[in-house]
């Protein structure tokens, strides 16, 4: 189970106080020499492609940077405080008061959550300013998986089958709904180009007109740009509009701005002539229908850049 939403603590460094001090010259004059004070660590969010998930704030969930020196004699600066750098997975979103304050995709992406405060000015500049104080804030962060494609159905639809066969993965297959329990994703290829598929646990219905809280997984859908909705039963004529209506009690967004691929799997039990319309019925054992279902996603795609 991949850990996507945790709240953590974060706080700068203060600035380290400026010196007041004074120096003795040959002339046994008395100037002012005090050095300035360090500034304070700052504490940046950072995307690492090491991470999936954010498990690893479960242990630590408080970040404080180090305050700056004291200024010194002889017109001295104090060492500024160590920056602390908190490494997040790409595609995390961070709120404060649910408000979304950052949104860090891709390698290199970061954002300077709390300044550290600034070293007070020492004596020597004959202007003394204080030392800037430490700044904190409690933030949430919101992991959204970055894919392009995202794979929907119900249970034993044959949505891992369809991962496995889009993606080249082994993911676990049973004849048993339910064996997907939690998110998958990896790297699909046709010819040059390349495309990330999420594999979804498989649908709970909801019960009355609440959306199941087990659905929650959806919310990996907001980085998506095509769904494919899968179903196997040619009898189930509900499938494709239940699943509709459970993205859509979940978040309406989800549907109205996707482009939408509805697809029959496990083609050699269904009659194609009953098959409705707008519908792609795909043999997920024959690589030329996979190859062509690639090409579909690929154009699709390139229609969003």
């Amino acid at each position: 189970m991949i850990i996507d939403k945790v709240t953590i603590y974060l706080r700068s460094g203060k600035g380290g106080e400026g010196s007041l001090a004074s120096t003795k010259m040959s002339s046994r004059k008395m100037i002012d020499s005090g050095g300035d004070g360090g500034k304070g660590g700052d504490v940046i969010l950072k995307v690492s492609l090491h991470l999936h998930d954010l498990s690893k704030f479960k242990g630590t969930k408080k970040f404080i940077a180090s305050s700056g020196d004291s200024g010194r004699s002889r017109n001295q600066r104090g060492r500024a405080g160590e920056n602390v750098i908190v490494n997040v997975p790409s595609g995390t979103m961070v709120l404060e008061d649910g408000e979304v304050i950052a949104d860090l995709v891709g390698e290199g992406s970061e954002f300077l959550a709390c300044k550290g405060g600034r070293g007070g000015r020492g004596n020597s500049k004959h202007a003394p300013i204080s030392a800037g104080g430490s700044k904190e804030r409690e933030v949430t962060l919101d992991y959204r998986i970055p894919n392009d494609v995202a794979i929907l159905g119900f249970g034993n639809s044959g949505k891992t089958s369809l991962f496995n066969a889009l993606t080249g993965q082994n993911r676990k297959v049973a004849e048993y709904a339910f064996t997907t329990t939690s998110c998958f994703w990896a790297n699909s290829d046709y010819g040059f180009q390349r495309f990330v598929v999420l594999d979804t646990p498989p649908f709970k219905k909801s019960k009355g007109s609440l959306p199941s809280a087990e659905n929650v997984f959806l919310r990996h859908l907001f980085r998506s740009k095509i769904l494919l909705l899968l179903k196997d039963k040619i009898s189930d004529q509900d499938d494709f509009s239940g699943l509709k209506q459970e993205i859509s009690g979940f978040d309406k967004s989800l549907i109205k701005t996707k482009k939408i691929f509805y697809l029959l799997a496990k083609v050699d039990t269904i009659d194609n002539e009953k098959i409705e319309k707008g519908a792609l019925a795909i043999s997920i054992n024959n690589p030329e229908i996979i190859e062509d279902l690639k090409g579909k996603i690929v154009k699709e795609l390139k229609k969003s850049l």
